[in-house]
């Protein structure tokens, strides 16, 4: 698959400023939520709460991951390569934030029997979201009176995207064959739109060993990107009607609210058309900031539940003091933490 294989790792495109786009959507939703307003964020409020701005932030996120993550799989050497890659990628960051968390958070547990360091929550904390799957979200005493009692409810979505990562492995072995790889790939998106077209309760029902409504609702978005990066479409010459088109769909499915779930068939290739473009602001952020948008989405959360515990401020105060901290966090996690583990796959062979 040459025109997968001889791609560079990384090149200064759209992707980086859709994705920070995406984390400041999730911002502007928990700013609602997290403040205890009572209403939705404004386009929730303007398509009565059939899109809201963090539906966009993350199925934009698993749109584009799978887009990239297939690439990557296709210029892997060998699986420990491949498994290195994702590895340091998610957790090195996630690390880093738990452990800033739970240094914060130490201001404001309430005072127990027990030392702070000696309290089996803060552990059980750590190690339940390291892990990934069914991670905790709260540690009994931390933001009991809030509207929302979760320390960083972002994290739910990193053990789908790390599923996923496992998913696309089962496709190594024929990680050259283009057709093959459309195949596989378009059979699983016909499996994941039957399930939440016509099975949606079904899937509710089964909660372990993890959430098979959102395993499908994420993964159409995620396989749907990974199908997509099959494609050379980029350089195809009708993609400029297929973008226009999937606008136009879009637009009919939000004003008839049409269910939720064929949203996977316009939002993909809106998002990836948008983030294969090259653009000014592109080049900036790439030479400048790198990619702080998975540090902007880590550590939003549990600043907004920290800004809303003291200042109890108003929900575009929440938004703007949220923003400007996350930002800030995440350009120091993407050049302190992120970017120098990502070094180390060079040692792995």
């Amino acid at each position: 698959m040459p025109e997968l294989a001889n791609k560079p790792e990384r090149e200064a495109n759209n992707f980086d400023l859709l994705r920070i786009l995406f984390a400041w959507f999730v911002i502007v939703s928990h700013s609602y939520v997290l403040n205890g307003a009572g209403e939705s964020d404004p386009l929730g409020q303007l398509t009565s709460n059939y899109f809201i701005l963090s539906f966009i932030g993350v199925k934009g996120f698993f749109v584009i991951s799978g887009y990239l993550i297939l690439q990557s799989l296709t210029r892997s050497k060998s699986i420990l390569d491949y498994a290195a890659k994702r590895i340091l990628r998610i957790f090195p960051g996630l690390i880093v934030v738990l452990l800033f968390t739970l240094a914060v958070v130490y201001f404001v547990f309430p005072p127990t029997n027990l030392p702070y360091l000696l309290n089996p929550s803060i552990y059980h904390y750590f190690w339940g979201n390291l892990m990934l799957f069914s991670p905790p979200f709260y540690i009994h005493g931390v933001f009991d009176q809030l509207p929302s009692k979760a320390i960083n409810g972002s994290l739910w979505t990193i053990e789908f995207e790390f599923l996923f990562y496992i998913v696309l492995l089962l496709l190594f072995p024929i990680k050259k064959n283009n057709n093959a790889l459309k195949w596989i790939l378009f059979s699983w998106m016909i499996l994941f739109t039957i399930g939440n077209l016509f099975y949606p309760a079904e899937l509710l029902s089964i909660k372990k060993p993890i959430p098979l409504n959102l395993v499908f609702d994420l993964g159409i978005y995620f396989i749907t990107g990974s199908f997509l990066a099959c494609f050379n479409w980029q350089n195809w010459a009708p993609s400029k009607y297929v973008f226009w088109g999937a606008i136009l769909l879009l637009l009919i499915l939000v004003f008839y609210k049409i269910d939720r779930a064929w949203l996977f068939t316009c939002l993909p290739f809106i998002i990836l058309y948008i983030g294969q473009k090259k653009s000014k602001a592109a080049n900036w952020i790439h030479q400048k900031l790198g990619d702080p948008s998975y540090g902007i989405y880590l550590y939003a959360f549990p600043l907004q539940q920290l800004i809303v515990y003291y200042c109890k401020p108003s929900t575009f105060e929440l938004f703007l003091y949220a923003s400007i901290g996350a930002f800030a966090l995440g350009i120091l996690s993407w050049r302190f933490v992120e970017k120098k583990a990502l070094k180390l796959k060079q040692f792995i062979k």
